[in-house]
């Protein structure tokens, strides 16, 4: 064997390694902070008690044991998941909860856990099915991420501290309770693997799934325009035909990856308007029955949770514009810090560059040095995607939730490892306390059931 091929053998050796490490590290994360929450929660009296009118008083020493973790993560949305996993969609404010977490709460529930079945309440055991979907799903989506990350930053180390930084992520509580957080960061990190393979049906296809998980799945495919289109060799040799091909190609995987959104907007439709409506049922006929491009989602987000363009700004809230500060700071200074690396590329779609092209040598698999890792081509398109993540985040959402809405997020946790690896010892130090101070006090909060949601 050569010496060349020795080297690539101890870095796959290398990568196995880590990839094993952060999975161990990713499960014990799980166990710490359920631990934690129930410890939290024995000692710290509920801030809200509505988690007993959902699951019922144990009636026996087991049924009280696993009702005791369940209650622990049955909190705000967490009813909701639980509720259409019970019963289905009902009420037309739940349309904002998306059905693959109770569908797999379900699936859970009548296989795995089937067991439990006739000795624990039905509710307590959809509860523990939605943490094990939630805990198993964290673990793949940080092995994910260091794969996603090793295909991207083309950096072994960055990718495995910026999983690692995924594993004590500031939203820790939400990736372990009964939320999407976790499934959903699984399936993007997939399907952006798989679309840096060139796997793009199978990225499609993940995308689709996630688009029953959350509405943003679909912003997801624009990585297919940014490939096919424009980064299409095409352009060079001003082959219009071969471009052509590239795009149709590319709005076919967008299509594919907006259908499990599109499905369950057609449901509810269905649920809501056509049905009812069949059945006489006097109600205020809503305008996502009559308006092309108005969707029930969009509706239940502005009528019931007053979700809209700057909404949020009023004086009452600034308790939790403070506690999204963190992050979105450590966005912007991720942004700046990647624009101000080489504007030319940034403001060209990567087109043209001031510099020298990072990683030169990215097609033979050339490793790229750590400090330079982050500002890579690669990047570029997460780079837009963070961007317009962080202007809807700030505007239109409610603001304190930009901590759990960027958890699937890469490249946040790429800039974080970038900062706390090629920074001082204040940077590493802020960086880190960041995200082990708010994931700590996430889960005392969240397992007690105080704010923020």
């Amino acid at each position: 064997m050569g010496a060349s091929s020795r080297e690539q053998a101890g870095a796959l050796d290398s990568v196995r390694d880590r990839r094993w490490t952060v999975v161990k590290y990713a499960a014990a994360s799980r166990v710490a902070a359920m631990v934690l929450g129930v410890a939290s929660n024995a000692i710290i009296d509920d801030y809200d008690a509505s988690t007993s009118l959902i699951l019922p008083d144990a009636s026996s020493a087991l049924e009280g044991a696993l009702r005791a973790l369940a209650h622990v993560f049955v909190r705000w949305d967490a009813f909701y998941f639980l509720h259409i996993a019970d019963t289905g969609y009902v009420h037309e404010q739940e349309h904002a909860f998306f059905p693959l977490l109770p569908l797999l709460m379900r699936l859970v529930a009548g296989t795995v856990l089937a067991p439990l079945a006739g000795r624990v309440d039905r509710r307590v055991v959809l509860a523990l099915a939605g943490l094990l979907v939630s805990n198993v799903s964290f673990v793949l989506a940080a092995a994910t991420l260091y794969a996603l990350g090793c295909a991207t930053l083309r950096n072994e180390r960055l990718a495995y501290v910026a999983a690692l930084l995924f594993v004590a992520a500031p939203a820790s509580a939400f990736m372990s309770a009964v939320y999407t957080e976790s499934l959903f960061a699984w399936l993007v990190f997939s399907a952006l693997l798989l679309a840096a393979r060139r796997r793009y049906v199978c990225a499609a296809l993940c995308l689709c799934v996630s688009g029953l998980c959350r509405s943003n799945g679909v912003l997801y495919a624009g990585f297919f325009v940014w490939d096919l289109v424009v980064c299409s060799d095409a352009w060079r040799g001003r082959r219009y035909g071969a471009l052509a091909v590239q795009a149709v190609r590319a709005a076919l995987l967008v299509a594919v990856s907006a259908l499990g959104f599109a499905a369950f907007q057609a449901y509810g439709h269905r649920m809501f308007c056509q049905q009812r409506q069949a059945a006489g049922a006097a109600a205020v006929r809503r305008p996502y029955c009559d308006a092309t491009l108005s969707t029930i989602y969009g509706f239940v987000q502005a009528e019931y949770w007053d979700v809209g363009f700057l909404k949020y700004y009023t004086a009452r809230q600034l308790p939790n514009f403070a506690l999204a500060a963190p992050m979105v700071a450590l966005s912007l200074a991720g942004l700046f810090a990647y624009v101000a690396h080489d504007p030319l590329r940034v403001a060209t779609l990567g087109w043209r560059q001031r510099r020298a092209a990072v990683g030169a040598g990215a097609d033979s698999g050339a490793r790229v040095p750590l400090e330079a890792a982050f500002f890579g081509r690669e990047v570029l398109p997460h780079v837009y995607l963070w961007a317009l993540l962080l202007g809807v985040a700030t505007t239109t959402m409610h603001v304190q939730v930009v901590t759990r809405f960027f958890s699937s997020v890469p490249v946040v946790f790429w800039f974080a490892a970038h900062a706390a690896t090629s920074g001082g010892w204040q940077q590493r130090a802020a960086v880190v306390g960041y995200f082990a101070t708010f994931g700590l006090a996430g889960v005392v909060l969240f397992s007690n059931f105080f704010p923020p949601a």
